[in-house]
């Protein structure tokens, strides 16, 4: 995190001389994420899965250039932890081994999954009308630790596929642990649309939603039917300090 904090400082120096030498606006960003990932396709859900979003701050720097009265083009670094946790209830799920031999899991499962990034959106604003504007663009996202632990509870563990499809639950009391921590992926791309509101010249209050448009997990990756897609929801404030 001291990393991030230095790296975030000195940019926004750059920034700082960037802007006054070429009439760019220059401001910090601080926000909450709420943000997950969900499987797709979306039928691929299981009946009564549920998820719960924790929501961490977000830190940021960014600049932005006035294209003409109505569009603003702007870009960020930002800095996120997105984390959550769900439940499902499957049948037959496989884990995969090295040596080609698979065990198949029917039961409750619960995950926890944190992915901490630095992400580089590209965004466009077009003003609605005074203090108001739109907002969408493209971002790419570089991972830089991500964990993804799972547990399956009362269920039926077996390398039979016949005996976990036929299986009569709740099954033994006892849980099984795994992780898919070494398959999720190094990178992330995808789309944002929001809304800017300003308070005074200054200060901006906003929202974001961001999906993402590849998996989580690697090409690698096939321990469960499903994609997994980043999709997360943060609101934010920004405070223009060169202008």
């Amino acid at each position: 995190m001291k990393k991030i904090l230095f790296i975030l400082l000195t940019l926004g120096c750059f920034f700082k001389t960037f802007s006054q030498d070429q009439k760019f606006n220059f401001y910090p960003n601080i926000a909450v994420d709420l943000g997950g990932a969900i499987p797709f396709p979306l039928s691929d859900i299981p009946e009564g899965a549920g998820g719960t979003p924790k929501p961490y701050p977000s830190i940021g720097i960014g600049s932005e250039y006035d294209l003409n009265e109505k569009w603003q083009l702007g870009f960020e670094i930002n800095y996120h932890l997105i984390a959550f946790s769900s439940n499902a209830d499957v049948v037959s799920q496989p884990f995969y081994f090295d040596d080609g031999s698979a065990q198949y899991f029917t039961g409750k499962t619960e995950a926890d999954v944190e992915l901490r990034m630095v992400e580089f959106p590209l965004i466009a604003f077009y003003k609605l009308k005074e203090g108001r504007r739109i907002l969408f663009g493209a971002y790419y996202s570089r991972i830089l630790e991500g964990r993804f632990n799972t547990k399956g509870i009362n269920g039926i563990y077996s390398p039979d596929k016949d005996i976990t499809d036929n299986a009569t639950l709740p099954g033994p009391e006892y849980t099984i642990e795994y992780n898919f921590n070494e398959f999720i992926d190094k990178y992330d791309i995808g789309l944002m649309i929001g809304y800017r509101y300003s308070i005074n010249h200054r200060f901006y209050l906003w929202g974001r939603l961001n999906v993402g448009f590849k998996s989580i997990f690697g090409k690698d990756f096939n321990n469960i039917d499903y994609e997994m897609y980043q999709v997360r929801l943060n609101l934010g404030v920004s405070y223009l300090l060169f202008d």
